[in-house]
């Protein structure tokens, strides 16, 4: 019921009112610096060519995002300047289950039809550094790797921060709740064994469809599965940087031949 009712709201105030003040400026037809690599883009985002035409650059998916997963390209990086993307190291998509960014965006760049996670294909997980996983090492989780989360998170107040302890008292934002869950749930795993990249996946029903933990050595590897999206949690959360995101890329595409990816 939740969901129906944001879906009708974002759908009738999301950015329409926006897409016709844009449109009327001249800003829909205005060139499009186009990005020297890939960029990871929203949920639902259609093909780049065709996204770089219809974004707007009005930012209604960033308001929207829960997560505060969404940015908006600046000059420095010599990329489509204003165009909504996401920067995994950073923060990754937790695949929220009305996808309110698709539902925002009042042109199309994110397609309405795409708002299911059966949809959604934003690129797919690799594993770029083995050699420093955490796993693979039988090392344990350092408190600094769950710090650095708390450092990052926007919707969490400055001594929550400071102290690395959050605590769920009943009268949060949506914003403050869903984030604060991410933090008490990875909170669990200071001093453990490091499975983050596969227990804080964050997709449904089943994450171990798209990522899971296998033996290799006296250790063990996360090993990246066909129904992985390229959301990039595993990235964010990686203790030590073992995995990226390859935009736009399906799980055939990557790993074509491989039959253990």
């Amino acid at each position: 019921m939740e969901d129906k009712k944001r879906r009708n709201f974002l759908k009738s105030a999301g950015g329409l009112s926006i897409l016709a003040l844009a449109a009327g400026a001249g800003i829909y037809f205005a060139p499009k610096l186009k990005s020297d690599k890939l960029l990871l883009r929203p949920p639902g985002a259609v093909p780049e060519d065709d996204f770089l035409k219809l974004c707007i650059k009005c930012g209604q998916c960033l308001q929207v995002c829960p997560y505060d997963s969404i940015k908006l390209e600046d000059i420095s990086g010599g990329a489509s300047v204003g165009m909504a993307y996401i920067e995994p190291l950073e923060r990754g998509c937790y695949l929220c289950s009305a996808f309110p960014c698709i539902l925002a965006c009042p042109t199309g760049a994110l397609d309405h039809e795409k708002d299911e996670l059966k949809y959604i294909q934003m690129g797919v997980a690799v594993i770029v550094n083995e050699n420093a996983c955490l796993a693979l090492k039988n090392k344990k989780v350092p408190d600094s790797a769950v710090d650095r989360i708390y450092e990052h998170t926007k919707a969490i107040s400055e001594s929550e921060r400071e102290s690395h302890k959050v605590v769920l008292t009943g009268s949060e934002s949506e914003k403050e709740e869903l984030q604060k869950k991410v933090l008490q749930k990875l909170d669990k795993f200071r001093g453990k064994e490091c499975t983050i990249c596969a227990d804080m996946c964050p997709y449904t029903p089943d994450a171990s469809l798209a990522i899971g933990m296998v033996k290799k050595g006296s250790g063990f590897l996360p090993q990246i599965r066909e129904a992985c999206v390229g959301c990039g949690v595993c990235v964010e959360l990686c203790p030590t940087q073992v995995l990226n995101i390859v935009p736009r890329a399906s799980y055939k595409q990557v790993y074509k031949g491989a039959k253990n990816a």
